[in-house]
């Protein structure tokens, strides 16, 4: 039986679809080159020459020719870095790959790699770009989140030095500059929960706002008013920014400064209050408490944690004199090997 790596079949452009779907069923049909058109006829690419009785169905159907010629090649695409990967690094680091990463806008961003992956993280970063071809650039978070603004510091790995991009959060439009303000992509799903719970002509006090995610879902969905707070002029910019590239509902008000100094403008303002500062928002509960409405608010507590029921037994106890109801808590996402960043939801009386 011939076989040829050029082999394809010549077929009238009618019956072209027809003979393309039956070449698949007989596993004739080879993906990984592109058809052609030439004039009436296109080419189609097969794996190797029919048999007998396989090129008696296809030529029951349609004329066909069997003939030689170069076609081009179909891109490979890839589902994971080990695919991109394989071949390019010694086989055992491949199991060393990180699983996960984010993707900003036209950014890509690797929380961490090994000691052993190191060496090759240009090769990774550029890996990563092969597998998402719309980033421009790959960042390696070299440190963690510290200091005043909570910021990482990046390292470029792949592509053109940028930092800033526009993302996309359930039809919200965010402007992200990953030098200036913080943003984790992962919490996408928190930000949209949180907001599907506001209703019309709620007051919502965002505490640790950033780039203003809670704020936008929020004002998008309903009208609401929300004060959105961060200690970062950067962020507080970026705030002001998103709103104007954003249709909304509602309103949001930026607010820059320590949320400490803005006690006694909202006291007993607010309907809700988010608390996004999982590893401070602890300290931060009685001025939460200042903020909600004397008849009672939703507050939404984040915080880091290894048990969740110990968190909120601490929790409960520093607010052990008021009323107050668990509506829900549970794991938002794990941010180290058996540590987790958590939300509990509360009704509380003041």
């Amino acid at each position: 039986m011939q076989q040829s790596k050029d082999l394809c079949l010549k077929v009238n452009k009618k019956m072209g679809e027809k003979i393309r779907k039956i070449l698949i069923n007989m596993n004739l049909f080879d993906d990984a080159r592109k058809i052609i058109s030439e004039n009436d006829y296109i080419i189609i690419p097969i794996l190797r020459y029919p048999s007998e009785e396989e090129l008696d169905i296809i030529k029951n159907i349609a004329e066909v020719e069997i003939i030689d010629m170069e076609l081009p090649s179909h891109k490979k695409r890839f589902k994971n870095l080990i695919e991109v990967l394989d071949g390019r690094l010694p086989p055992y680091l491949l199991t060393l790959l990180p699983r996960s990463y984010d993707i900003i806008g036209d950014i890509g961003v690797i929380e961490d790699l090994s000691d052993e992956l190191l060496p090759y993280k240009e090769i990774i970063g550029k890996a990563l770009m092969e597998l998402h071809s719309n980033l421009k650039t790959v960042l390696l978070k070299v440190e963690k989140v510290s200091g005043k603004y909570r910021l990482p510091k990046y390292e470029v790995i792949a592509g053109e030095e940028k930092y800033t991009t526009i993302h996309t959060e359930y039809g919200i439009k965010l402007k992200v500059d990953l030098q200036k303000a913080y943003y984790s992509p992962r919490l996408a799903t928190e930000h949209n929960r949180v907001a599907s719970q506001v209703k019309d002509g709620e007051v919502v006090v965002d505490m640790f706002s950033g780039i203003g995610p809670f704020a936008l879902h929020i004002a998008k969905r309903v009208f609401a008013k929300v004060y959105a707070i961060d200690i970062n002029p950067d962020a507080v910019n970026l705030i002001k920014e998103n709103i104007k590239i954003n249709k909304i509902k509602g309103e949001i008000i930026p607010l820059c400064g320590d949320v400490r100094s803005f006690s006694d403008l909202l006291k007993r303002k607010a309907d809700r209050v988010i608390m996004n500062l999982p590893g401070e928002a602890m300290e931060y509960i009685d001025l939460a408490l200042n903020f909600i409405k004397e008849n009672g608010g939703v507050i939404h507590f984040y915080a880091f944690s290894k048990d969740i029921e110990e968190t909120k037994t601490h929790l409960i106890s520093k607010l052990s004199t008021r009323k107050l109801d668990i509506i829900n808590m549970k794991k938002v996402r794990e941010v180290s090997p058996r540590e987790w960043q958590i939300v509990i939801d509360l009704f509380v009386i003041p």
